[in-house]
């Protein structure tokens, strides 16, 4: 399986995708290199609650999958949330997105995590059937307040 973890020279790829992503979100925002590299950075530093992985094709990274692993009272064991997946528009609809997700899905379980959650935007209509296909199951509402 051509999916790995994104390494800093991945990055200029991964603005390119977070820009696609950011054009079916709401509030579509500028990405930089520069600050996207001090994220990245950011979360190398911690391990135990970041994995990021990209999906390489004949040498073109064409997907990335983010997520965060965190532990609350009422989920002890610990969670993993996919904050974002995102295939190259070009690429979509040839599994890739599902290779990512098997990625999040296996690292979970090494982990020893009680479960995999994914919030989209609720008219990504695409993205829920997606996530739908994949074996996820409409469990609660999220809801989100955004800052400037």
């Amino acid at each position: 399986m051509p999916v790995r973890s994104c390494e800093e020279k991945d990055l200029p790829a991964v603005v390119e995708l977070i820009t696609q992503l950011a054009e079916v979100a709401t509030g579509g925002k500028d990405f930089e290199l520069s600050k996207l590299r001090d994220i990245y950075v950011k979360m190398a530093a911690q391990p135990d609650t970041y994995a990021n992985y990209v999906y390489e094709l004949d040498g073109k990274v064409v997907g990335f999958i983010s997520i965060v692993f965190y532990v609350t009272f009422f989920h002890r064991v610990g969670t993993a949330q996919v904050n974002e997946l995102v295939v190259n528009d070009g690429y979509r609809g040839k599994g890739i997105g599902h290779d990512l997700m098997k990625a999040a899905e296996e690292e979970a379980k090494r982990r020893k995590v009680d479960e995999l959650e994914v919030g989209t935007e609720k008219d990504n209509l695409p993205a829920q059937k997606f996530y739908r296909k994949y074996g996820f199951d409409e469990e609660y509402v999220l809801f989100g307040m955004e800052f400037d």
